[in-house]
C-alpha cells in the first residue's frame, strides 16, 4: 500500500501490515468524529437546560399575600398577626410584621419568643434581613429546625440545641423594601421516614428571637407553599425551582470534547504559511534585532516612569503613553512585559490604571490582555521579518502538564460553582479575576518559556521584576513607618507597615512569598557579587518582613520558610560540595529578628499572641467552627465564589462573634477552597498546589549541578512552604496577586529540563 498522504504523521513504513479492518478500527478520525459529536450533542443539551432554568422566569408579582389565618396548613401563608401565634410578651404586631421589644439584658436573655403549631412537611419563614445585628433559634417539636445551620456548642436561652441563623444583611440596606425580604425554609420531613423519627400530624415550632427591636424581622409564615406562593410580592423575578448549575457543567464537558476532537485533527497534518514579500523583509529583521539593543530596554524605563507619573497624578493620556511604550519594550523582548507586570503586582490592589477619561482598568487585567497582545504581536512580527519562532523540541515535564491540567479542572469547577449563588454578579466576577485570570496568566507563562531560545535568562529577568516589586512596596512601607507619613496602621500596641495594601496581613502574605526566594538567592548563589546584589533586595523586604507584625508569618510562615532553606540548603551545598558554612547567615538572621522584636515583646499583640480565651485567637476559632458548618451544609459547591461573607455574617456569624462580622474568607486553607468551591473544588484545590509543589521539588532535584538554578528552585520551595503554612490561619490562595504567585513560582522550571536536554 503507498503512502497516500505524506502530511500525515502516521508512518508509512507500516501501513503495508494492516488491513483496511484494522485501519478502520484504528482510525483517529473516527474516534475523533464521535467525540466531537458527543461534544456537540451535550453542549445543545446544556443550553436547552439553561434555556429552561435561565431564559424563562417567573412572573412578577405573582407571590402568594400572608393572611390572617387560625390554622396553619399545606399551602397557607400566614401573615404575622395571625391569631395562632403564640408571642411572649412585648412583641409589636400587624400584618405587615412582627417585632420584639429590648429586653433588660439584650446579652443576657432573648428579645422574644413565638411558638406555634403547624401541619405539613416543609416550613418557611418571611424575614426582613437588613444592616442591624439580630438572630434566630428555632426548634421544631423540641429539635433544631434541621434546614437552619446547626453549631456545635452555640445553644438557645434553655441551653438546647437549635437551627440557627442570622439577620445581618448590610448589603440590603440600600435596596428596595420589597427586595430586603427573604423567604427561609426552616424546616423540612426527611424523604425517607424511620418510624417515629418525623411523625405526621401537627408539630410545634418555637422562634427565639435576640435582638431586632424596632425592625419586624418576622413578616410571614408558610406551610408547604407552591413555588409561586414564596415571590416577593412587586419583587424581582425569580428563577425556576430548578438548578443551573447542571447546565453549565454539561456545556464545559460539552465544550472539552469538542476542543480535545480539534486539537487532535489539527494536529494530524502540517501546515505551512508562506512568508510575506522579500521587500518588508530587512525592515522588520531590524526590529527583531533590536530586541538584544538597549533601545528597549530604554522603552521600558520611560514607558514605566511615564506609566507611574499617570497613575500616581490621574493624568489618563500620560498613563496611556508609558503603557504603550511599555508595550513596545514587550514586542521587542516580551519577557519586559511580563517582568514589568510582576513589578507592580504588589500595586494592584490600590493603584488601577486610568487608561480613558474617567475610567481606570486593573494593573492584572491590562497586563493579561498586554500580555496576549505582545506574544501575539511578537509572533507576528517575527512572521514578517521571515525569521523562524523558536520551538523546544522537547515536552514539558509530565508534572507540568498536571498541573496546568488541573489548574484547568479548578477553573472549570468555580464556574460551574458561581451559578446558583446568592449573588451571581460578584461570583463571576470573582471566577473572572481569581480563576481565569490565573489560568490565562500560566498559558502566557508557558508560551513565553517555551518560545523562548534561552529561557534561563528570560527566568531570571522575571524574577528580578518580581523581586524588585516586592522590595520597591517594601521600601514604601518602611518609609511611611520611619516617617509617620502613612503607610502603617496601629493594633493591638504596635504600629504595622502595610504599604499600599489595606492591611498589613496582605503585605505578610505577599513578602511571604518574595522574602524566601531572595534569601535563598543571598544564602546559596556562588558568585559573592551576585549575593552582594540580591542582599540589597532581601534587607527590605526582610524588614518590612517582620514589621508586619502578622502572626501567620511569625508563627508559621517564616519558621517554615527558614526550615526550608536551613534544611534544604544543608542539603544542596552537601550535594554540590561546597561548604555549609554560609547557613551560619541563616541563624545570624534569626538573632537579628528577634532582636528586632524584643523591644515589642510587652505589646499587646505578642501578650495575646496565643490567648484563644479572648481577642483575635477567640474569635479566629469561632470563624473556623461557623466556617465548618458552612462547609457541611454546602458539600458539593461550596457557597460559591465570592460568596463566604454573605452566608458567614447572614446566616452562621455566632453571637460570640459579633464584633468582627465582616470576613470575606474563612482564613483557613482547607475551609477556603471547600466553602468557596464544594468538596470537588477542596480536591481540585489542593490537588494543584500538591502538584505544584512536586513540580519545584523536581526541578530542585534536577538542578543540584546548576547552583543558580538550584538557589532558586529552593527559595521557590520555601516560599511555597511559607505560603501554605500562613494559609492554615490566614488567606492562602484567593486573592488575584497571590494566585498569580502560585502559577509563577510553579512553572518558573517548566523549562528547566528542557534546556539541560
Amino acid at each position: 500500500m503507498a503512502c497516500a498522504a505524506p502530511n500525515f504523521r502516521t508512518r508509512c513504513d507500516r501501513l503495508p501490515s494492516m488491513t483496511s479492518a484494522d485501519l478502520t478500527q484504528q482510525s483517529p478520525a473516527r474516534t475523533g468524529y464521535w467525540r466531537g459529536l458527543a461534544g456537540a450533542l451535550l453542549v445543545a443539551a446544556a443550553l436547552l437546560w439553561l434555556l429552561l432554568t435561565i431564559a424563562w422566569r417567573a412572573c412578577p408579582g405573582c407571590g402568594a399575600t400572608p393572611a390572617t389565618v387560625v390554622v396553619l396548613t399545606p399551602g397557607v401563608v400566614a401573615a404575622a398577626d395571625s391569631p395562632l401565634f403564640d408571642y411572649s410578651p412585648g412583641w409589636q404586631v400587624s400584618a405587615a410584621g412582627a417585632g420584639p421589644a429590648e429586653p433588660a439584658d439584650p446579652f443576657g436573655e432573648p428579645a422574644g419568643v413565638i411558638t406555634f403549631a403547624y401541619t405539613g412537611d416543609s416550613l418557611w419563614l418571611l424575614l426582613a434581613p437588613g444592616d442591624y445585628w439580630a438572630y434566630l433559634y428555632a426548634t421544631v417539636d423540641g429539635a433544631p429546625a434541621n434546614r437552619l445551620p446547626l453549631i456545635a456548642g452555640n445553644l438557645d436561652n434553655r441551653g438546647a440545641a437549635a437551627g440557627y441563623t442570622t439577620l445581618l444583611a448590610p448589603e440590603l440596606a440600600e435596596q428596595a423594601a420589597h427586595d430586603q425580604l427573604r423567604w427561609i425554609e426552616v424546616q423540612r420531613a426527611p424523604p425517607f421516614r424511620e418510624a417515629g423519627s418525623f411523625p405526621e400530624g401537627v408539630h410545634t415550632a418555637r422562634l427565639e428571637f435576640w435582638r431586632g427591636w424596632g425592625q419586624a424581622p418576622l413578616r410571614a409564615v408558610a406551610v408547604d407553599p407552591a413555588p409561586d406562593a414564596l415571590l416577593i410580592p412587586n419583587g424581582p423575578r425569580a428563577l425556576l425551582a430548578a438548578p443551573a448549575w447542571p447546565g453549565v457543567l454539561l456545556l464545559l464537558v460539552g465544550l472539552w470534547l469538542i476542543g480535545w476532537w480539534l486539537a487532535v485533527a489539527t494536529r494530524q497534518r502540517t501546515v505551512h504559511v508562506p512568508l510575506p514579500p522579500t521587500v518588508a523583509l530587512p525592515f522588520f529583521r531590524r526590529l527583531v534585532e533590536a530586541s538584544e539593543h538597549p533601545a528597549a530596554w530604554m522603552l521600558l524605563a520611560a514607558g514605566a516612569t511615564l506609566a507611574v507619573a499617570g497613575t500616581v497624578g490621574l493624568w489618563w493620556p500620560v498613563t496611556l503613553v508609558g503603557i504603550a511604550l511599555i508595550g513596545m519594550a514587550g514586542l521587542l523582548r516580551p519577557t519586559l512585559w511580563f517582568a514589568a507586570l510582576l513589578f507592580a503586582l504588589p500595586a494592584a490592589y490600590a493603584l488601577p490604571l486610568p487608561l480613558l477619561p474617567g475610567r481606570a482598568l486593573g494593573i492584572i487585567d491590562v497586563g493579561l490582555a498586554g500580555g496576549v497582545a505582545v506574544l501575539v504581536g511578537r509572533r507576528v512580527l517575527l512572521w514578517l521579518a521571515g525569521v523562524e519562532p523558536f520551538t523546544a523540541q522537547k515536552a514539558v515535564a509530565r508534572v507540568q502538564q498536571v498541573t496546568m491540567l488541573l489548574l484547568a479542572l479548578v477553573v472549570a469547577w468555580a464556574l460551574v460553582a458561581s451559578v446558583d449563588v446568592r449573588y451571581p454578579a460578584l461570583a463571576l466576577r470573582e471566577w473572572r479575576t481569581l480563576f481565569l485570570n490565573t489560568l490565562i496568566f500560566a498559558l502566557l507563562l508557558l508560551t513565553l518559556l517555551h518560545r523562548s531560545r534561552q529561557p534561563a535568562r528570560e527566568r531570571w529577568l522575571l524574577v528580578a521584576g518580581w523581586t524588585a516589586g516586592a522590595s520597591a512596596v517594601a521600601l514604601i512601607g518602611l518609609w511611611g513607618f520611619a516617617t509617620g507619613s502613612g503607610f502603617v496602621s496601629a493594633a493591638e500596641g504596635v504600629r504595622r507597615v502595610q504599604a499600599l495594601y489595606d492591611s498589613a496581613n496582605n503585605l505578610a502574605l505577599y513578602l511571604d512569598r518574595t522574602a524566601p526566594v531572595t534569601l535563598a538567592l543571598v544564602l546559596l548563589l556562588p558568585g559573592r557579587g551576585q549575593r552582594l546584589l540580591w542582599a540589597l533586595l532581601a534587607a527590605p523586604q526582610a524588614l518590612a518582613w517582620l514589621l508586619t507584625f502578622s502572626k501567620g508569618t511569625l508563627l508559621l510562615a517564616a519558621p517554615a520558610a527558614l526550615l526550608v532553606l536551613g534544611v534544604g540548603g544543608f542539603w544542596l551545598l552537601r550535594r554540590q560540595g561546597r561548604p555549609v558554612t554560609r547557613l551560619a547567615l541563616l541563624a545570624a538572621l534569626l538573632v537579628i529578628g528577634a532582636g528586632m522584636l524584643a523591644p515589642f515583646a510587652g505589646a499587646e499583640r505578642f501578650q495575646r499572641l496565643l490567648d484563644f480565651e479572648q481577642g483575635t485567637g477567640f474569635l479566629r476559632m469561632q470563624l473556623w467552627r461557623s466556617a465548618w458548618q458552612m462547609a457541611l451544609d454546602h458539600p458539593l459547591r461550596g457557597v460559591g465564589p465570592d460568596q463566604f461573607l454573605y452566608h458567614y455574617r447572614s446566616d452562621y456569624l455566632l453571637p460570640t462573634a459579633w464584633q468582627e462580622p465582616n470576613l470575606n474568607h474563612p482564613h483557613n486553607v482547607l475551609l477556603d477552597w471547600w466553602t468557596r468551591l464544594g468538596l470537588p473544588g477542596l480536591v481540585l484545590g489542593m490537588s494543584w498546589l500538591g502538584a505544584g509543589v512536586l513540580g519545584i521539588w523536581r526541578w530542585l532535584q534536577g538542578s543540584v549541578a546548576q547552583p543558580r538554578e538550584a538557589a532558586l528552585a529552593l527559595g521557590c520551595l520555601a516560599a511555597a512552604a511559607a505560603g501554605l503554612a500562613h494559609g492554615l490561619i490566614d488567606v492562602s490562595y484567593a486573592l488575584p496577586e497571590l494566585m498569580l504567585v502560585w502559577v509563577l513560582i510553579f512553572h518558573l522550571g517548566a523549562e528547566a529540563e528542557m534546556e539541560r536536554g
